[in-house]
């Protein structure tokens, strides 16, 4: 049979143009992702970026050892212990910090989120137009994913970048897996080596990229070719082989890591099973309420911001639509298979962060949004051509698609500013999910530390109060015990504040008194619930503080002298007590406190202010210290008073390193006792008669 002759065209004139114009969509998507983030760039440290960059030791040099402990140790090691395993993503932030030399500027690590987004926006255009086979649809699907909102918390926010790294790996490897299919030779191993080195980034970046091996697999399965079951299940597992690899490695690293989040940040972890699950479906609703009207936006969702699910019907609506798109997906199988395969991908994607298989670590975050809005938009897209097109006015869906464009961008632009500093974050959170205990404390600090002669001290309360009286209804208030020492420290400082001002006497009392109210409400919830010994002497120091204020000095004694017990090597302990006890005028217990204290810790500013004591009166004889120079030095052999306190210091000082497990130190303090030749002061003990 004869081959048709080949139709003409002018030379030069049709390939030229067909070559020109993904190159042009590809600047276009660039120029417009640039301008829809270019308010990021000047965005601060905020949220958790101080931490993971800042004061993560691993990030100072690339050095081997540091490598070592990027491979082998957790994503928030050594601050929290989180059960996280993100080694790509930290490398991503010692490239910024030591290779790039962004240390502590942030405009670097934005252009390189801005970097990353942009390439994902490009290959979420080449996977369209691959599996639509339409252009501009494809082009209008990658556009609005560039410049929606929702997508701002993982690209504007620095360590949002676990998300964009492996969305990046993800749609890197889901791309070369198509490119391998339709290649010969060595080119189909070219690319199957890129499509697996793609997925290792993907993997070893942020867990929940594992579900991208199970969207490549669905697309193979609903792709109208050939089956080939040898191939295709071949190439499947070269492509789960980093899963498997990291899921070994991330099971070595974490072996040990609790594994229990924090109620408040997941309640869904503390329901039912059942209503768990419900809770879960009314979430994924949220999600897309926002991909539809991204008015609202918020950094954080903690509780109780979104309820457990109670059937009403703003719950039913959520669970509505979600049976819905399981309905269209169903329907869609023998229909469209490009609709199917979106829907179901979103869904694989999302499924990881979802809290229906089991709880994670948050009820809600916009950035676990980020790659699975690409297949929703992308569905949105392809709606809106297909309505205009069903309609007769298939000129309209690019004029709709613009306005949602600029719109989207609008909004993004918007919502980049919100993230400069902690102020402008959490004063957006706080708007956006007003019953979130965590976005109404973070902005009371916010507020503290933005104004430095705290005349905003008022706000800073207000917005406390607001979150503790959001914990009133935690079923378990021992697991969240921190905001109420915070509170009592807030305060402590606001009644200082208020006492400089002159204010009445009256609210400054108060001011103390909720103070030591609050303290004492976070010692019985740490009782329940132990924490560390330091905060809770710490708290038991504020609580001092408070009583000493409030001229209730016993109550000030006792808790001064439970912090000593609890910290016995901290110096403010000594100083605590020894101020509580001079409020009730027992100056010779105050002297003991402070040399035991010296004994102990060797700190120089006890030594001081005993000596400080002593001249202010308490040695009538004046035999206490002696001057050379600029040093002062106590009298112990020849000053009775001084030889007194000794004792009682150096057999109290013996007693707590005994009980601390510092026996030889405690040998060396007795020798002071015999130096100061106890027994013929006192008690057979040598205790001196104070």
């Amino acid at each position: 049979m004869p081959k048709p002759p080949k139709v003409q065209r002018p030379p030069a004139l049709k390939p030229k143009a067909q070559s020109l114009k993904p190159s042009l969509v590809l600047s276009a998507l660039a120029l417009l992702t640039l301008i829809a983030y270019a308010d990021s760039f000047r965005a601060g440290f905020v949220f958790d970026n101080r931490v993971l960059l800042l004061e993560d030791t691993r990030l100072r040099a690339l050095t081997v050892s540091n490598l070592d402990l990027i491979l082998q140790k957790p994503y928030w090691w050594p601050f929290v212990d989180v059960p996280l395993y993100r080694p790509a993503t930290t490398f991503s932030y010692l490239l910024n910090y030591r290779v790039l030399g962004n240390a502590d500027r942030p405009v670097g690590y934005h252009v390189v989120n801005w970097l990353l987004h942009t390439a994902n926006v490009w290959l979420v255009f080449g996977l369209a137009l691959r599996i639509g086979r339409r252009f501009w649809p494809a082009a209008f699907a990658a556009a609005l994913w560039a410049v929606h909102p929702i997508g701002t918390e993982a690209v504007t926010n620095i360590v949002g970048r676990a998300d964009v790294l492996a969305a990046f790996g993800v749609l890197l490897s889901f791309y070369a897996h198509l490119a391998a299919q339709d290649g010969q030779g060595r080119w189909r191993w070219w690319w199957t080596a890129v499509s697996l080195a793609a997925m290792t980034i993907a993997v070893f970046s942020k867990e929940s990229a594992i579900a991208g091996v199970g969207v490549i697999v669905l697309y193979d399965l609903l792709r109208q070719r050939s089956w080939q079951p040898v191939t295709m299940v071949r190439d499947w597992i070269i492509l789960a082989l980093p899963a498997v690899v990291f899921l070994f490695q991330r099971s070595a690293v974490l072996a040990g890591t609790a594994t229990v989040f924090p109620y408040v940040d997941n309640p869904i972890a503390g329901a039912g099973f059942w209503r768990g699950r419900l809770t879960a479906l009314s979430v994924m609703g949220r999600y897309l309420t926002l991909l539809l009207w991204p008015a609202r936006l918020s950094a954080d969702y903690s509780f109780s911001q979104i309820p457990i699910a109670t059937g009403s019907w703003s719950d039913w609506l959520a669970w509505l639509a979600i049976v819905v798109l399981a309905v269209v997906t169903v329907l869609a199988l023998k229909v469209n298979r490009v609709v199917c395969f979106c829907l179901a991908a979103a869904l694989i994607l999302f499924l990881p962060a979802s809290n229906l298989l089991f709880p994670t670590g948050t009820i809600m975050a916009e950035r676990l949004m980020y790659l699975p809005s690409a297949c929703l938009i992308a569905l949105l897209v392809a709606g809106v051509y297909w309505t205009a097109t069903r309609l007769n006015v298939a000129a309209v869906a690019p004029a709709v698609l613009a306005v949602a464009l600029f719109l989207c961008s609008a909004r993004t632009f918007v919502r980049n500013s919100d993230w400069s500093d902690e102020l402008t974050l959490w004063t957006a959170t706080a708007h956006a999910a007003p019953n979130s205990f965590k976005s109404r404390g973070s902005l009371a600090e916010a507020l503290y530390l933005a104004d430095p002669t705290h005349s905003n001290f008022d706000q800073v309360i207000a917005e406390k109060e607001k979150s503790l009286a959001i914990l009133q209804d935690v079923p378990d208030p021992a697991a969240i015990s921190k905001p109420y020492r915070e509170a009592a420290t807030y305060y402590l400082e606001f009644g200082d504040w208020l006492e400089s001002q002159h204010r009445a006497p009256a609210t400054v009392a108060n001011a103390y008194r909720r103070a030591a109210t609050l303290g004492e409400h976070y010692l019985r919830l740490v009782a329940e619930r132990p924490v560390s010994a330091q905060d809770a002497s710490e708290a038991r120091l504020l609580v001092s503080t408070a009583y000493a204020h409030l001229e209730e000095s016993d109550k000030a004694v006792a808790a001064a002298r439970r912090a000593a017990s609890d910290q016995p090597f901290n110096p403010l302990s000594y100083r605590a007590l020894a101020a509580a006890l001079l409020n009730t005028q027992r100056q010779n217990e105050a002297a003991v406190e402070l040399m035991t204290g010296f004994i102990v810790t060797g700190n120089q500013e006890l030594r001081s202010a005993l000596a400080d004591l002593y001249r202010s009166g308490l040695d009538p004889k004046g035999c206490a210290t002696t001057v050379n120079g600029s040093n002062v030095t106590l009298n112990i052999s020849s000053c009775d008073i001084v030889r007194r306190h000794l004792c009682a210091a150096a057999a109290r000082a013996v007693d707590i390193q005994r009980r601390t497990g510092h026996a030889d130190l405690a040998s060396q303090v007795s020798v002071l006792t015999s130096d100061a030749k106890c027994e013929a002061l006192g008690t057979p003990e040598g205790r001196p008669l104070l």
